[in-house]
């Protein structure tokens, strides 16, 4: 039991040193006046260091974004939540045809490296699975949660 606890505090010891919390004003000031200018109406907004990374957490028109930025401004990644309608037709229909006894319970779009991907949480009441898709609506990877 001794060593289960030592090994959690390690794990989080680990986590709290890949991650930290950052004040504003710790942020590169052209990171964020740029931020600033192309999400002025974002709320709750938190900022980490990831490794090199700036990663800024924040809500607006009531979905929830991550987006990852070098020491330079340059943005290396994107997550946002979004709500069923927004889903591109190809991946609704795959869902209807592919996982017609599951229901859509949440909705990733994720940008990295040019390339767009769309994290899909399904559940059908017994169990739940994750699907994602590229933007033509093939499956590039399925798992259960």
């Amino acid at each position: 039991m001794k060593s289960l606890k030592v090994g959690a505090l390690a794990l989080l010891a680990t986590a709290a040193v890949s991650a930290q919390d950052l004040k504003e004003s710790e942020v590169p000031a052209q990171l964020v006046a740029n931020f600033n200018k192309e999400y002025s109406t974002a709320t709750d907004v938190e900022w980490e260091k990831e490794d090199e990374l700036y990663k800024v957490e924040f809500d607006m028109d009531r979905n929830e974004y991550e987006l990852w930025y070098d020491a330079s401004g340059k943005m290396t990644k994107m997550e946002k939540e979004l709500k069923v309608t927004e889903l591109p037709q190809a991946i609704t229909s795959k869902i209807s045809s592919s996982y017609a006894s599951y229901k859509i319970d949440d909705i990733e779009i994720k940008e990295e490296n040019g390339k767009t991907t769309y994290e899909v949480e399904l559940e059908d009441g017994r169990k739940e699975i994750t699907v994602i898709f590229d933007e033509s609506g093939s499956v590039i990877k399925e798992f259960e949660d």
